[in-house]
């Protein structure tokens, strides 16, 4: 969402809870291996980079961290340019997986609102001149052309666009490492692509206004598809976990004490997200970025107003904070996923 990302772009705070198995202050070193022998691991999780012209000078620096801590495979949450970053060029998507490419571990990459529904010019003069659905549809084919993930190493993933019905939905992936299902989701800021007249920016005709809104219902409809067939077969198979990624900051509680209109697009996948966590006996994640800042905490609750202590939201770094995030999975661990922010030496008081 466009205000959110003003409100929280310079912001880099840390919100954590024990339950989460948090640990902090972790500065990154090219030698640190989370491999072992009892069946853990760990992946990086980032996004929302670069952004600006300072953090194109340190984006080669997090991808060669990433590279040096030995990790499964990672996942970037979406936005491959601040939203003023000029326009989305076709050049946006072959740089972005050029750089997605020099990572020696496989990364899986869902698609953010700078990337596509913000491309009509939502961020002013020199930021449009494309539609939002044909960019995506570009995306898509640069992206997802297969059913390999990306990096030097690729690994197999399952897409939604296997199903009869979904073709279109490329960008919906799921794989199974050790006791987890993974789950990529198109679900993006700018109020995932319902746009209201007046609102975050918003200046397109009514026609154009109703064409995003049957997008995103469409959309929405097959994420909610996606997340209920993912966590179904992650109980049929018995697994301990899913963690599930998409780009939006999808204001729990309504955190952001926003309008109604400036968060109605996750009116339906946020409840179903929550139905899904409470029906499914193990641990639970949502990661997404848009907002900027990082931040792990528990925001959903039970109805009688206690804390669902199963499901955890890790918010990436990201704008002016290039750093990353490690997700320790540990089968032994009663809260299998550990999370920690992994500080980019280089990046630290650069600007």
């Amino acid at each position: 969402m466009h205000l959110i990302k003003q409100l929280a772009a310079a912001a880099a705070t840390i919100v954590a809870t024990a339950s989460a198995g948090l640990s902090l202050g972790h500065q990154s070193t090219q030698s640190d291996d989370h491999h072992a022998d009892n069946g853990a691991y760990t992946i990086g999780l980032f996004g929302d980079v670069p952004y600006n012209a300072a953090g194109k000078v340190e984006y080669p620096r997090l991808l060669t961290d990433i590279n040096g801590a030995h990790i499964k495979f990672s996942i970037f949450d979406g936005d491959l340019k601040a939203g003023g970053d000029g326009a989305c060029t076709d050049a946006l998507y072959t740089q972005s997986r050029d750089s997605f490419n020099s990572l020696n571990s496989p990364v899986v990459v869902v698609p953010g609102d700078n990337d596509w529904t913000d491309c009509w010019g939502r961020y002013g003069p020199g930021t449009g001149g494309f539609d939002a659905l044909e960019r995506l549809d570009h995306e898509r084919q640069v992206f997802y052309p297969t059913n390999q993930s990306l990096g030097r190493h690729t690994m197999t993933v399952q897409r939604e666009s296997a199903e009869p019905g979904y073709e279109q939905y490329r960008e919906n992936v799921r794989w199974v490492a050790g006791a987890v299902m993974y789950v990529g989701l198109n679900v993006q800021g700018s109020n995932d692509n319902l746009p209201h007249a007046g609102v975050d920016g918003e200046a397109r005709p009514a026609s154009e206004i109703a064409r995003m809104a049957a997008e995103h219902q469409q959309r929405e409809q097959a994420n909610i598809h996606w997340l209920d067939e993912s966590y179904a077969a992650a109980k049929s198979q018995g697994l301990k976990g899913v963690l599930v990624s998409w780009q939006a900051d999808p204001n729990f509680n309504n955190e952001q004490h926003l309008q109604p209109a400036q968060y109605d697009g996750f009116a339906e996948i946020v409840p179903e997200l929550r139905k899904q966590v409470i029906a499914f006996p193990g641990q639970s994640a949502l990661v997404h970025g848009d907002s900027h800042y990082f931040k792990v905490d528990k925001p959903l609750n039970y109805d009688n107003g206690q804390v669902i202590t199963k499901f955890t939201r890790v918010e990436t770094f990201g704008a002016a904070n290039t750093h990353w995030v490690a997700a320790t999975v540990d089968p032994r661990n009663p809260n299998l996923f550990e999370f920690s922010p992994r500080i980019v030496p280089g990046n630290v008081n650069d600007r």
